[in-house]
């Protein structure tokens, strides 16, 4: 039976967002052959907390080295279906990423949705945010070439 049956609240656009990037996070390291390094949870909670809020924080994907449980790649998924919030939204994300990077944690943040215009877009991609349309390439590339495909046939 699934959470959102019987009455229950459904999911909102957010969540759906964020369980689409878990599923695509999760068959790309399958098809990279890297299920055995890597592990992947939703609403992960932050062992550095909150970079704006002084409480805990959760990330909506985290990918852990299977090993030890250590973070390895944070993404957090900021969908946005109509015009509004969209920029503290972002501005807040891109301070959570920065600081997740300071302590040593891949970091990136996932933008989805019609209500980002066009402005905002463009900031976000100049930032290093990553577009849902572009997320499968980036993390190819992420898993498949970088330091993760290199330290598994080392």
């Amino acid at each position: 039976m699934s959470p959102y049956d019987g009455g229950m609240t459904s999911p909102s656009s957010g969540d759906l967002f964020r369980e689409r990037v878990r599923e695509t996070v999760e068959r790309i390291i399958r098809e990279a052959g890297l299920e055995g390094r890597f592990h992947v949870e939703v609403e992960y909670p932050s062992p550095h907390g909150s970079a704006i809020r002084e409480q805990g924080r959760k990330v909506d994907v985290a990918v852990l080295l299977k090993e030890d449980l250590r973070p390895y790649l944070f993404l957090e998924c900021k969908w946005q279906s109509t015009s509004g919030s969209a920029e503290d939204k972002l501005f807040r994300a891109a301070e959570e990423a920065r600081r997740d990077r300071l302590f040593g944690v891949h970091s990136v943040v996932v933008v989805g949705g019609p209500g980002f215009g066009a402005k905002m877009r463009r900031w976000a991609l100049t930032e290093g945010f990553i577009h849902e349309s572009f997320l499968e390439a980036w993390l190819r590339e992420f898993f498949e070439s970088g330091p993760a495909r290199r330290r598994r046939r080392g």
